[in-house]
């Protein structure tokens, strides 16, 4: 019976152990444009970095123009902490506010609220097409979490094994 307790524990505490930084709520590092920045041609996307990787169930990205249209184009692209929503044409000259809702690896929602300023109006014109039929990546932090909880289950059910094929005394 001490050595399944002590499976169970050490297992518990290699579980607990590992999910630590996980359990964090992402926070944003950066934005492209950067927060209260002023550029003379407008972006083709914006991009959050977070400090760790995001969900991309539940992702919300709204780009408003001065005149309060939302510019944003698509869903937006999650790839591990990096979100990216495309823009469509900024026809106005003036200050374009970001509001985003992330979730975060653990569950919690994120909100983000950020704005940045075009001194002349229209697309830069080199900017590449939006492809409207392009699928964003999959995030794979839900296949290691349950990669973890299947090997702790095999771990616990070895140990059940193992004490029960010993002979009583």
């Amino acid at each position: 019976m001490r050595r399944l307790t002590a499976v169970l524990v050490a297992s518990l505490l290699a579980l607990v152990i590992s999910t630590g930084p996980a359990a964090a709520h992402a926070k944003l590092e950066s934005m492209t444009p950067a927060d209260g920045s002023s550029m003379p041609a407008p972006p083709t996307k914006v991009v959050l970095t977070f400090n760790e990787p995001v969900g991309s169930n539940g992702t919300q990205i709204q780009v408003k123009s001065p005149a309060g249209v939302n510019v944003a184009t698509g869903a937006p692209q999650v790839l591990d902490s990096t979100v990216t929503q495309p823009v469509g044409a900024m026809i106005e000259a003036g200050r374009y506010q970001v509001e985003a809702r992330v979730v975060s690896a653990d569950g919690h929602p994120i909100t983000v609220s950020a704005s940045f300023t075009i001194t002349h109006a229209g697309h830069a014109p080199d900017a590449p097409p939006v492809d409207p039929t392009a699928q964003p990546p999959s995030n794979s932090n839900t296949v290691t979490v349950v990669a973890m909880c299947l090997v702790m289950l095999v771990v616990v059910a070895l140990a059940i094994v193992i004490v029960r094929r010993r002979p009583a005394r």
